[in-house]
């Protein structure tokens, strides 16, 4: 009913706005007598469209209308075929190492050297969060870091007062090469 009541004001209210429509080849014809000239400037009326009101459903259809409407928001298919597969993560991406340069010792002019440690040069991204999909969940964490590299070793020289060698020393550089260690559990 309320659907009526606002078809029938919108369509009142759209013919009592809309503007006369004049014939453009009746405005420019020019009638000329003697050295006057008058132009035609009298709008012919258009015809107005009617729109004929549909009828209102029949209680069947309002009926298989409304189970569409439900099914619809429940998220299933109105028709018959296969649900899609939804999946979602809650969770972040984590760049992982995958390969390193090895590590290097250069030596300067001076005579000291400079250790570069081993050195990241590709990565991989892992998910560490939840995904949950119609089978069920799964969580991943980080469980901590496992450390693969081992310290850079070089000999130092050692110098006394008078700037002469009297021995070597170890020293000892860091060269971390970490990994982390991932926990998945699935639960279905």
């Amino acid at each position: 009913m309320l659907h009526w009541i606002f078809l029938t004001f919108f369509s009142f209210v759209a013919a009592g706005f809309s503007a006369p429509e004049s014939d453009p080849r009746q405005a420019n014809q020019a009638n000329t007598k003697g050295n006057t000239t008058a132009v035609s400037a009298t709008p012919t009326p258009t015809p107005k469209p009617t729109h004929a009101p549909t009828p209102p459903p029949t209680p069947d259809e309002e009926e298989e209308q409304e189970i569409r409407r439900n099914h619809r928001f429940l998220g299933e298919p109105a028709r018959a075929s296969a649900p899609a597969q939804t999946r979602m993560f809650i969770g972040q991406e984590i760049p992982v190492a995958t390969h390193y340069t090895a590590p290097r010792i250069v030596p300067q002019a001076d005579g000291s050297y400079v250790v570069q440690p081993a050195t990241p040069s590709a990565f991989e991204t892992r998910r560490t969060g939840v995904t949950i999909d119609g089978a069920g969940f799964e969580e991943t964490r980080i469980e901590g870091f496992i450390d693969y590299g081992s310290p850079i070793r070089t000999a130092v020289p050692i110098y006394n007062e008078k700037g002469e060698i009297i021995g070597t020393a170890i020293q000892e550089h860091p060269n971390p090469i970490l990994q982390p260690v991932f926990k998945t559990i699935r639960k279905e």
